[in-house]
């Protein structure tokens, strides 16, 4: 008899299969899986939103970027490129854009002036210098060339002021920025001491931006002794005006009013350049310039220099065959004076048989100056180009004179020294000059 199991009542313990541990990658699928599947919409949006914004910081973080860039290379990068180099140093976008700023506003101020004085501008339109000062005003390109043909001009005189040892000092510099405004201190320390011989200085709160062009003068004729006489004659026959007119007292500024009005002048004239955009670091530049410029000028030609003055007569001809002709028919004999009055086309000298009387040279342009203080006395010279066409000249005499009564002259002649001195400069440093094309692409439109 088999022998059964006992039963107590319990019930039956399951024995548990063992499973084998899953690998960690299954793992990991499936706790993920079941995390994922388990998060509420609320979390995805959370967790959306989150991807937004990070999308949206990382645009704005570009957009900055690129601002930053495009900030830098606008003002820090183009503003020192170079648009011309001097002798190896170069001339910034930066400075030609100041120098052309600067320049252009001084034109405008300029012509302003001369129209609010009542100058019928369509009138001097055509005459220099206002021809050139509107032109360049409403052409950009060509105000822009002019301003960095002078920046190189300048760099180049500064060189060669340095190679004198020519500088400048506080008080050359103040006394620039003085005669600027037409300020004279020691006509001014004058006012009210009797007696005295010098007028008023007067302020002038825009000044000439260019010096008026020379051109050959025209000396005034001797008088003809019976039409001095007929004007004499027909002034006696007037009846004198025996009205009396009121006199208008004009009131005389005192010193301190006068230097107030230079303080203000100049702090306007600050002022208006700092509203266009024109440093003052620019400004002063200026006045730098033009001090180094007077120490140079009274350098080439000292007080005690003396100037030249010439007895001259020419014929005037407007083409060189035409000069060689007159030189010919003088060689032969042919008087001066008649062949002047039959051929010249300068009307005022050829009425005149060709006389030009005695001046001083630094009077005519370049040309027929040079050809002068080159010029022996009595000889034939020619045919000597100018832009007035072709001269045949000759020298009747020389003289060198000097002293107080030539200063004014003498003023004329420094400044014509150093424009000289720069025509010569830029013709011989010319390999020591680069010009880069980039300029044009940097002149303030606006």
């Amino acid at each position: 008899m088999s022998k059964k199991s006992q039963t107590t009542g319990a019930p039956r313990r399951r024995r548990r299969r063992r499973q084998a541990p899953a690998t960690d990658g299954a793992e990991n699928i499936i706790q993920s899986t079941d995390e994922s599947s388990y998060k509420s919409r609320a979390e995805r949006e959370e967790e959306l939103q989150k991807w937004v914004i990070r999308g949206v910081i990382a645009v704005v973080g570009i957009l900055i970027l690129l601002v930053a860039i495009a900030f830098a290379f606008e003002q820090l990068i183009i503003p020192n490129q170079v648009v011309a180099t001097v002798d190896g140093k170069g001339i910034s976008v930066r400075e030609f854009r100041q120098e052309y700023l600067l320049e252009r506003n001084r034109l405008q101020l300029q012509l302003n002036q001369l129209q609010n004085s009542g100058i019928d501008m369509q009138q001097f339109a055509q005459q220099e210098p206002y021809s050139t000062w509107i032109n360049e005003v409403n052409v950009p390109d060509q105000l822009g060339l002019r301003v960095l043909n002078d920046m190189i001009d300048d760099r180049l005189l500064e060189l060669e002021a340095s190679a004198r040892n020519v500088s400048v000092d506080d008080d050359a510099l103040r006394q620039a920025v003085e005669e600027y405004f037409g300020f004279d201190p020691t006509a001014v320390a004058l006012i009210g001491v009797e007696p005295t011989e010098k007028p008023e200085p007067t302020i002038t709160a825009t000044p000439f931006v260019s010096p008026t062009p020379s051109a050959t003068p025209e000396p005034t004729a001797t008088p003809d002794p019976e039409a001095t006489a007929e004007t004499e004659t027909a002034e006696e026959d007037v009846e004198p005006d025996v009205t009396p007119q009121p006199t208008v007292v004009e009131p005389t500024l005192s010193p301190d009013e006068v230097r107030e009005n230079f303080v203000e002048a100049e702090r306007d004239y600050r002022s208006y350049f700092d509203r266009v955009g024109v440093s003052d670091e620019t400004l002063n530049a200026l006045f730098e310039r033009n001090a180094l410029e007077t120490q140079l000028a009274a350098a080439l030609i000292p007080d005690d220099a003396g100037l030249l003055y010439a007895d001259v007569r020419h014929i005037l001809v407007d083409n060189e065959e035409n000069a060689l002709a007159a030189i010919a028919a003088l060689n032969q004999g042919e008087s001066f004076a008649a062949l002047a009055r039959a051929i010249s086309t300068d009307r005022g000298s050829g009425a005149r048989g060709g006389e030009l009387g005695e001046a001083y040279v630094g009077n005519y342009v370049s040309e027929f100056r040079r050809a002068i203080e080159e010029a022996e006395v009595g000889a034939l010279v020619g045919p000597v180009e100018s832009e007035f066409g072709f001269h045949v000249l000759q020298v009747r005499s020389k003289e060198e004179r000097s002293g107080a009564d030539q200063d004014s002259q003498r003023e004329r002649a420094r400044q014509q020294a150093v424009q000289q001195l720069k025509d010569s400069l830029r013709e011989e440093r010319d390999d020591a000059v680069e010009i880069f094309d980039i300029w044009l692409d940097h002149i303030p439109r606006s």
